[in-house]
């Protein structure tokens, strides 16, 4: 991303708490929740929640959580569920997602806005690139590399074909590469 001032439109989450909040053995949820608090996601563009369940990852993308001005229009919040291998049957994590974001929404004092939210915002499961292989993770980093770089995706989201097209798909086999070229030098570097 090349502007500085745009850097505050994004946040992540840390991809342990999606998963622990999940848990239904975990007893400190309220730890995770606020954290997220910390986080501001109300404040963001896009939150992106790096999700592994299953040994495998997908990528849950919060848009817009703070227009509730835009509540039931294309700029309005958005739930992105983006997984390169739809025969894991990503729609099973929907009532996980609820949950969390029924939680999310509770600690930060907007249950005023939680029941108009649930009638408003669904999650979308958009058609994305299908992976081959064992490279879930690394088209996760692709889905969050498309987000931060690519203008074209509009600020409602209706260019999100823009992520899929043939000169972006290249992007994968660099994000791909650089990542397998890390991981040998790691290697030689510990075997040395």
């Amino acid at each position: 991303m090349d502007d500085p001032n745009k850097k505050g439109d994004f946040e992540r989450l840390d991809s342990l708490w999606f998963h622990l909040y999940s848990d239904m053995n975990y007893n400190n949820k309220a730890s995770i929740l606020q954290r997220i608090k910390e986080k501001d996601i109300f404040s963001r563009r896009y939150v992106f929640v790096p999700i592994l369940l299953w040994g495998h990852w997908s990528l849950l993308v919060l848009c817009n959580f703070g227009e509730t001005n835009y509540l039931g229009t294309e700029k309005g919040p958005r739930m992105l569920l983006l997984d390169s291998l739809k025969t894991t049957n990503p729609i099973r994590l929907r009532l996980s997602i609820n949950r969390f974001i029924e939680g999310i929404f509770k600690n930060q004092e907007r249950e005023d806005q939680l029941q108009q939210f649930k009638n408003k915002v669904k999650l979308e499961i958009p058609e994305v690139p299908q992976q081959t292989g064992e490279d879930c993770g690394i088209y996760c980093l692709y889905f969050v590399y498309c987000f931060l770089v690519l203008e074209e995706l509009g600020e409602n989201l209706s260019k999100l074909d823009a992520m899929f097209n043939p000169e972006e798909l290249e992007n994968i086999e660099n994000i791909r590469g650089d990542i397998h070229s890390f991981l040998t030098k790691r290697n030689a570097k510990k075997a040395g």
